[in-house]
């Protein structure tokens, strides 16, 4: 009697080609798994480091206000004790004056600077799904009653793009106002700084010419 050959199921397998592995196959959905969560962790990093930063520079602006408020307001008060005890009008108050002026505009540029900007608009669980408003903003969200707040920071758990949307426009209004301040900022120290070298090159010039004395 002839020896049937092996059915084709039968054939052992190839073993250059083996069958895949069920825990290989849970070992790559693992890793996969990490690497979404090393992106969104990436992701979350980058909205906190940009955060902080802009926090840190509105901190500094502010400081660099309040500095400007400071100096400017004690040369103020020091320049006009000396004009009014003055009787006479010479050409000796001619530096004063222009120091005192541009003091004054220094100082009404640090306090536009420094002053608080803030939008009041009303927001709606509408607005917030259709990316129209920032409910992440305390000068809108507090228009909201508390259970539709409570609702809309629930949408924005629910939907990560959402969420992150709503993150950069939180940031980008931060930048708008940053961008704001540093602008007086930089015309309060151009007008502190060219006043001060204004009433200098005066002061220099009037003594050259023999016209300046000594106030009493």
């Amino acid at each position: 009697m002839t020896e049937q050959p092996p059915a084709f199921d039968e054939l052992p397998a190839d073993p250059l080609q083996p069958e895949p592995v069920e825990g290989e196959k849970k070992k790559k959905d693992k890793k996969d798994k990490k690497a979404k969560k090393e992106e969104n962790r990436g992701i979350e990093t980058m909205y906190r480091v940009t955060y902080q930063n802009h926090v840190s520079l509105s901190q500094l602006a502010d400081n660099k206000a309040n500095m400007l408020l400071s100096i400017n307001g004690l040369i103020i008060s020091v320049m006009i004790a000396i004009v009014t005890r003055t009787g006479a009008v010479s050409w000796s108050l001619a530096p004063l004056i222009v120091l005192i002026t541009g003091c004054m505009v220094s100082l009404a540029f640090a306090i536009v600077a420094a002053r608080p900007r803030l939008k009041r608009s009303a927001v709606t669980i509408d607005q917030v799904r259709n990316e129209t408003a920032n409910v992440l903003f305390f000068g809108q969200f507090t228009s909201m009653p508390l259970a539709e707040f409570q609702d809309s920071l629930q949408v924005l758990m629910k939907d990560r793009r959402l969420l992150y949307a709503h993150l950069g426009r939180q940031l980008y209004h931060m930048g708008e106002s940053l961008n704001g301040k540093y602008r007086y900022l930089q015309l309060a120290y151009n007008a502190f700084l060219a006043s001060t070298a204004l009433a200098t090159a005066l002061f220099v010039l009037l003594y050259a010419m023999g016209r300046f004395s000594p106030l009493p």
